[in-house]
C-alpha cells in the first residue's frame, strides 16, 4: 500500500499546547495525512500509542513526567514506530537529539526561536517533509558491520601511492549510517576526508565529538582554514558551506541555500574533484533530495570514484538514488559492506 492509497495517521507529543498545535495544524491540512492525535507527555503518549497506532510520532525532548529520551526507549519496546525528535537549538538539545538518533530516533526538526510568519512556515514544511520521508521508510533500521569483515579490513596495508580524498555526504538517517562507516577506518588510512552531513549549528559540533570517540580516524568540525590532514575527517559545521581549496585546505562561507541546504554535499565534492580530480572517492548515503549528484558528476569527469548507499541499507532512497539514477555510481553498495568497499579503493 503506497502513501497515495490511504491517508496516514500522526502522533504529536508535546508539553507545550501551543506547539502541539502548530505541528497538529501543519499536518492536518496536507492530503496524505489523515489523522493526528496529541499527547501533553511521555506517559500519555505510550498509551495513546497503543489506542491510536500511529504510523509517525513527533516527540518533543524536553517534558515533565517521562522526557523525550525515555518515551523513545519505551516506544520502541512497543513497536518500531519511525520518532521524529523536536528539538531546541541549544547545546544541550543538540546532546540530546544525538543521543536520540543514536537510539533509533528517524530524524529530528528544530523548534524556532521565535513565532515570527516566517519561522513557523520553515518549521511546517520541514516538518512535513521529514513525517512523509518517516512513513515511507517503514521505520528501517540500519545493520551493522559483521565481525569476519572487520577482521577482513585490518590486513590492507598501505600501496605508496599519494593519499585519496574521501568526501562523504548524508542527509536523513545520516547520523546513523555514518557510525557504520566511518569507525571501521583503520588510524593509518592514507585519505584525507571530508564529510558532510545535513545539520544544524551545534548539532554538528556535537555530532563530531560523538564520532570521534568512537573512531580511530580523528573526527572534528571543520574551521575555516583547517588543513586536510592524512587519517582526519572535517564534518562541515551547520550552516556553512564547506569547500577545498589549492592551499590543501577547507574554506567555509555562508553563501545562499543550495538545494535547500547549508552544508550542501555537491559543492565540498565538487572542490574536491576539481583539484584532487582522479584521486577523490565520493560516497552518497542514506538522505532526502538530490544533493550530491552534482558533485558525483564533476568525480566522474576528472576520473574520481562513486560509491552509493543500496536502497535496502538507506533509511530514505533519496540521494543515493539519484546518483544512481544519473549514471555516476561505480559501486551500489548495502552500508554494512560500504567501509569494505571505501578501504578496497583507497589501498588499491
Amino acid at each position: 500500500m503506497t502513501i497515495e492509497e490511504t491517508g496516514f495517521k500522526v502522533l504529536v507529543v508535546d508539553d507545550s499546547a501551543f506547539m502541539r498545535k502548530v505541528i497538529s495544524d501543519a499536518l492536518i491540512t496536507h492530503p496524505q495525512i489523515s489523522t493526528v492525535e496529541t499527547a501533553y507527555n511521555g506517559q500519555s503518549a505510550l498509551k495513546k500509542i497503543r489506542e491510536f497506532d500511529p504510523d509517525v510520532i513527533t516527540l518533543d525532548i524536553e517534558m515533565p513526567v517521562m522526557n523525550g529520551i525515555e518515551t523513545l526507549q519505551e516506544i520502541k519496546k512497543i513497536k518500531n514506530i519511525p520518532v521524529i525528535m523536536c528539538s531546541s537549538l541549544t547545546k544541550s538539545g543538540a546532546e540530546i537529539t544525538i543521543k536520540a538518533l543514536e537510539l533509533g530516533a528517524f530524524d529530528f526538526i528544530e523548534k524556532p526561536e521565535s513565532v515570527a510568519g516566517d519561522k513557523i512556515r520553515n518549521l511546517e514544511k520541514d516538518l512535513v517533509n521529514k513525517v512523509l520521508a518517516a512513513i515511507s521508510s517503514k521505520g528501517l533500521a540500519v545493520k551493522r558491520i559483521e565481525p569476519q569483515i572487520r577482521s577482513n579490513l585490518i590486513n590492507l596495508r598501505p600501496t605508496g601511492k599519494k593519499d585519496k580524498i574521501l568526501v562523504i555526504g548524508s542527509s536523513t538517517g545520516g547520523p546513523q549510517a555514518l557510525k557504520e562507516v566511518v569507525p571501521y577506518l583503520p588510524e593509518d588510512i592514507p585519505a584525507k576526508i571530508l564529510i558532510v552531513q545535513h545539520m544544524p549549528e551545534k548539532f554538528t559540533e556535537m555530532f563530531a565529538q560523538r564520532l570521534d570517540k568512537m573512531s580511530k580516524v580523528t573526527v572534528k568540525e571543520a574551521k575555516d582554514g583547517d588543513m586536510l590532514m592524512r587519517g582526519q575527517a572535517l564534518l562541515a559545521p551547520g550552516n556553512y558551506h564547506m569547500t577545498v581549496t589549492e592551499k590543501g585546505t577547507v574554506a567555509l562561507n555562508q553563501q545562499p541555500t543550495v538545494l535547500g541546504v547549508r552544508p550542501c554535499a555537491d559543492l565540498t565534492i565538487a572542490s574536491a574533484a576539481q583539484i584532487y580530480q582522479k584521486d577523490v572517492i565520493c560516497v552518497i548515503l542514506t538522505g532526502m533530495g538530490h544533493d550530491g549528484t552534482m558533485g558525483a558528476a564533476v568525480v566522474k569527469r576528472y576520473g574520481g570514484y562513486c560509491i552509493a548507499e543500496h536502497e535496502s541499507t538507506c533509511i530514505v532512497y533519496g540521494m543515493p538514488k539519484s546518483v544512481v539514477v544519473a549514471g555516476h555510481a561505480d559501486e551500489v553498495v548495502p552500508l554494512h559492506k560500504i567501509a569494505e568497499s571505501i578501504i578496497k579503493m583507497i589501498y588499491s
